[in-house]
């Protein structure tokens, strides 16, 4: 056995404990918890992937390319995401009233709705994040994460054209 490779073990201790696997684990619960409180208030439908969409839906409109650039995925997937919407009666496509050569993706008054039950679901997973750490350390966790996004050193390099995470 090569010296400076890891040991089967130790690869598994890393593959569990590595900071990245962390902070997805976290995400994904998080995303989970308000995503069941979005069920309770009667929206089955919406899944952790329309999480695109709400980082993205604008009240006065917004164009497929820069949502889809916003929430760092292809303009086919954010296209899927919004007819889905569009189906449920959440979204519509309008004209460009300054260019009617392009449409705009807005937001229905349902839409509105979901919008607002999603801010509230949001706070109440924010709630229950609280709860298992303390407010105070939910604060300060907060506060790293924000100058960890911040920094020039993660920032540094720019990711491979397969990078599935999203910026901001």
């Amino acid at each position: 056995m090569n010296p400076s490779l890891p040991s089967d073990q130790e690869l598994d201790r890393i593959r569990q404990s590595n900071m990245g696997r962390l902070l997805d684990q976290v995400h994904i619960l998080f995303d989970k918890r308000a995503m069941d409180y979005l069920h309770q208030k009667g929206y089955p439908m919406v899944t952790a992937a329309h999480g695109h969409l709400f980082r993205t839906m604008r009240f006065e409109g917004a164009r497929i390319t820069d949502m889809a650039r916003q929430a760092n995925i292809s303009k086919q997937a954010m296209s899927k995401l919004v007819m889905a919407f569009v189906d449920y009666g959440f979204l519509q496509w309008n004209y460009d009233p300054r260019d009617r050569r392009n449409r705009l993706v807005t937001v229905t008054d349902d839409g509105r709705k979901l919008l607002a039950d999603s801010v509230v679901a949001l706070k109440q997973a924010e709630e229950d994040l609280a709860a298992a750490l303390g407010a105070d350390d939910l604060e300060y966790l907060r506060t790293l994460l924000v100058r960890a996004n911040a920094s020039d050193a993660l920032h540094a390099s720019s990711p491979s054209p397969t990078y599935r995470r999203r910026r901001a």
